[in-house]
């Protein structure tokens, strides 16, 4: 930065005496030399201020540059930690899978037997409930460790639209059992650039949430539609208990819950909002979330959407769908 200013100020004397000696000259040669005086003054005028923005500029971008730098310097240990943790996390719960699959499949080969008294088979059941749980869990912290290298993730021209409609059919009997009524409303093909198995997650976490905190005989609408800025949006509309405007901010947060689903019922480890919000960001996308306790919450979801579809793709009309 020094260097920077010394190298401009020896470059706005040089150029403020080029001027003086220029004018000086022509004042020799000429017959009026009392007019050379003011022009004298107004070139330097001139160069002073040329001199002066592009000291400024010089002077900005140093900054910027070194800023950079001191920041990739600073926060390098920060993210080389979050790196190890994330992959030490990855390693656990790999190691976790097994013994649990095990656990569970003895307790329910255990659930079998004849002798067993109803205290004996409600106990049994319980475990197997909080087993399915913490293997919930270890798959998202898998899929965490998995989002440290997102290049691996292969992107393909893909229908959001007959993706959203697929992954509704995969929660249809959830839905049945809960008493909602889930409706989905798709427009034509809605291409973009995307991984299948992400996006899938990302929908079937928002559809689960709803669920979930959607009391029965509820409402819950999926859809997708085509923006007029050149944009896809998803979005999940529930009439559930809501978030509190407190916990808004920190939703996305890893591990965070809010306040009224801290409740062994609802189950849930805090993951799945964090993981749906890395895997938009990876998709160029952004969510949102806007709630009301005791009236509902929405999830929009916007992406980019590709400019043409895919050659050889046909378009299909908009179709309600009821579940």
């Amino acid at each position: 930065m020094v260097a920077v200013v010394g190298a401009s100020f020896s470059f706005n004397t040089r150029g403020v005496s080029t001027a003086i000696v220029a004018g000086i000259r022509e004042g020799l040669t000429t017959t009026t030399p009392a007019l050379v005086a003011p022009e004298i003054v107004d070139e330097v005028q001139n160069i002073r201020t040329q001199n002066f923005l592009v000291v400024l500029g010089l002077i900005t971008f140093a900054t910027a540059i070194f800023g950079y730098i001191i920041a990739r310097i600073t926060l390098a240990p920060a993210r080389n930690a979050l790196s190890s943790q994330k992959q030490f996390i990855g390693n656990i719960a790999h190691e976790l899978r097994t013994p649990l699959a095990i656990i569970k499949t003895n307790t329910e080969i255990g659930l079998l037997e004849n002798k067993l008294n109803a205290d004996m088979k409600q106990m049994m059941n319980s475990n197997i409930e909080e087993l399915d749980r913490i293997s919930e869990i270890i798959n998202n912290l898998l899929t965490l460790s998995a989002l440290i290298n997102p290049d691996k993730m292969v992107f393909r021209p893909m229908d959001l639209s007959a993706l959203a409609v697929e992954v509704v059919e995969k929660y249809r009997r959830l839905a049945e059992v809960s008493e909602h009524q889930l409706t989905v409303h798709h427009a034509t093909p809605t291409w973009m650039n995307g991984n299948s198995t992400a996006l899938t997650q990302v929908i079937g976490n928002l559809l689960k949430n709803a669920i979930n905190y959607t009391p029965p005989k509820g409402s819950i609408t999926l859809a997708v539609s085509k923006s007029p800025y050149g944009e896809i949006e998803l979005y999940v509309r529930d009439t559930g208990i809501g978030i509190a405007r407190k916990d808004l901010d920190r939703i996305f947060e890893p591990f965070y819950r809010a306040e009224q689903s801290r409740t062994r019922s609802k189950g849930g480890s805090g993951l799945g909002l964090s993981i749906t919000a890395e895997m938009v960001r990876l998709h160029g996308g952004r969510i949102s979330i806007r709630s009301t306790q005791g009236r509902g919450t929405t999830v929009m979801v916007q992406f980019p959407a590709m400019e043409r579809p895919p050659q050889g793709t046909s378009i299909s009309k908009t179709v309600p769908t009821r579940v």
